[in-house]
């Protein structure tokens, strides 16, 4: 932890010169200490909450909001997939009308069912449970599905982006669940909406996928929904 501290340190009193000084009398960063500092850089992730100082051993060394506590460890993103399923009373956070939140979610199933959102990307663990209850004619006309697509590395947001911008979303979404592992050919909107999709999900408090929530009910479940739709 001390080295950390004297890395951030070292840092500061290299670039911190008064109006006397010379260019040329600047400390200058060696090229080991720049390559710690981008690579923690690197590690910063959307969401996390905390600061990445440094990674050390393969473990990432973090530091809380006010930097007072800093601790050492293993990160997991739960966007990867879970290998549970479990269920929590909950209501999540509505995106204001002034978003579009229609722009997020594509409906598929019976417009008059029961309204249930999804959250999932192409490969997570269990989300092939979530793509066979999203075909299952019994399911499709049994409640209306609202899906967002996400994307957490270079596969799934290259799926997450094949729907997105694609000019027909649904037609696209019904490609990816009979086929989520395929090769999807990244594609680029004229609005980054896979980008601001990933904003969404963090906002309404998506933290492991697949995920699915049934707001009538107040009921999120993450892992196989099929035992419980």
């Amino acid at each position: 932890m001390l080295r950390v501290f004297t890395v951030l340190s070292v840092l500061i009193l290299s670039f911190s010169v008064t109006a006397n000084d010379n260019v040329s009398d600047r400390a200058e960063v060696s090229p080991e200490l720049h390559e710690a500092m981008v690579k923690a850089i690197d590690q910063q992730l959307p969401g996390l909450g905390m600061r990445v100082l440094a990674v050390e051993d393969g473990q990432h060394v973090l530091a809380g909001g006010n930097g007072r506590y800093v601790f050492k460890g293993t990160l997991q993103d739960l966007w990867n997939g879970v290998q549970s399923t479990g269920t929590q009373k909950e209501q999540l956070t509505v995106l204001p009308s002034a978003v579009n939140p229609e722009q997020f979610f594509i409906d598929i199933g019976n417009p008059d069912g029961i309204n249930v959102q999804v959250f999932l990307k192409s490969n997570c663990q269990m989300c092939d449970a979530v793509f066979k209850v999203l075909q299952d004619p019994f399911y499709r006309d049994k409640y209306s599905f609202k899906v967002m697509v996400l994307g957490n590395d270079v596969e799934s947001d290259s799926a997450s982006r094949f729907v997105y911008c694609s000019e027909d979303q649904k037609t696209a979404l019904e490609e990816l669940l009979l086929n989520p592992n395929r090769t999807f050919n990244s594609q680029r909107c004229p609005v980054d909406t896979p980008a601001l999709t990933t904003k969404a999900a963090m906002i309404i408090g998506v933290r492991a996928l697949p995920m699915i929530h049934l707001p009538a009910q107040s009921l999120t479940v993450i892992g196989d929904p099929s035992e419980i739709l």
